[in-house]
């Protein structure tokens, strides 16, 4: 498994959450990702915000962090 998979913008409407909805979503990309021999599969997710928590109770670990800067 040498490939990599990045998920990204996993989002839930409101009148779903609370479901499993999300759970099932990144269940299946995580399949569909080592299916396809991702053995790495990482997302990014903000540091202050309550997603990073809700990935965290799900398996992912932070590995590193990156800024962006950007000019208006």
């Amino acid at each position: 498994m040498d490939g990599t998979a990045q998920i990204e913008d996993l989002m839930t409407s409101g009148e779903h959450l609370g479901r499993g909805c999300g759970d099932a979503v990144l269940a299946a990309a995580l399949r569909e990702a080592a299916g396809h021999g991702c053995g790495l599969r990482f997302l990014t997710a903000d540091a202050g915000d309550w997603p990073r928590h809700w990935y965290e109770r799900r398996g992912f670990r932070v590995v590193g962090r990156s800024h962006c800067f950007e000019r208006d």
